[in-house]
């Protein structure tokens, strides 16, 4: 077996043969309308106002366990990311659970004055056991 040819690299390397933008070097630039910078103007927009979250304590059918659960999500998808930053926020579990009015958040541990605390920070207005 023969070792395969290699290719020549040495010579310099031919352009183009077609270069599909140079017609618009060409072009007069000075009758084109002026462009926008890519930003969207900012528009005084108020934030959507976030609803009033009950908290409350619970040891029924978690084994002795003491939760907090904070009830009055309106959607899943609002209450996942809410339980998500509470959860970073205090360093213990959280979950999402469906409730009977909207969906709950259920925080681990017995702190309803941390969690009420991390919720206000995320703009919640925060109402039940706070101790």
């Amino acid at each position: 077996m023969s070792k395969p040819k290699k290719i020549d690299l040495s010579a310099a390397a031919s352009p183009l043969a077609a270069d599909p933008f140079a017609a618009l070097g060409a072009l007069d630039t000075s009758a084109l309308p002026p462009g926008h910078d890519g930003v969207a103007p900012s528009s005084p927009e108020k934030a959507a106002k976030k609803g009033r979250l009950l908290l409350r304590r619970e040891k029924k059918d978690r084994g002795g366990k003491t939760v907090v659960v904070a009830s009055g999500f309106p959607n899943e998808a609002e209450a996942d990311g809410t339980v998500r930053a509470v959860r970073k926020a205090l360093g213990c579990g959280g979950t999402v659970e469906a409730g009977t009015s909207g969906f709950e958040i259920v925080i681990q541990g017995d702190r309803p004055a941390a969690v009420a605390e991390a919720l206000r920070q995320l703009g919640y207005p925060v109402g039940g056991v706070i101790q």
